[in-house]
């Protein structure tokens, strides 16, 4: 990857490191043949995104939570154990607030007893 001046991956939108990904495949699908440079960047841009996608797990189930999910369905989506899904959730969260990165007072917004 090229040092002038470039944007460091994590400052970049999810939207953006995709596009990355996509031309790297594009371009092998093709028939063409992939620059050093952008199989580079493509490879840093999929490690970006799995590590965002992994960070921001927590909100996924907090979404679905939002939606009437129950704990047990987004065990068995995500693949946890029985709840796996709620003590990462609550985990996370509770770091979260410890950081001051979310209001003290954010709770799991899904019903209570499913």
């Amino acid at each position: 990857m090229s040092d002038d001046g470039e944007v460091a991956l994590w400052r970049q939108a999810s939207s953006d490191l995709l596009a990355l990904v996509v031309d790297a495949e594009l371009t092998e699908m093709l028939g063409y043949r992939l620059e050093r440079e952008l199989a580079l960047e493509a490879l840093a841009a999929r490690a970006e995104l799995a590590d965002r996608m992994c960070r921001h797990r927590w909100l996924a189930m907090e979404a679905a939570r939002r939606a009437w999910a129950a704990w047990e369905e987004i065990d068995l989506t995500v693949g946890l154990p029985p709840g796996g899904s709620r003590r990462e959730y609550e985990l996370v969260l509770d770091r979260q607030k410890a950081l001051g990165l979310v209001d003290a007072n954010r709770t799991d917004p899904g019903p209570a007893d499913r």
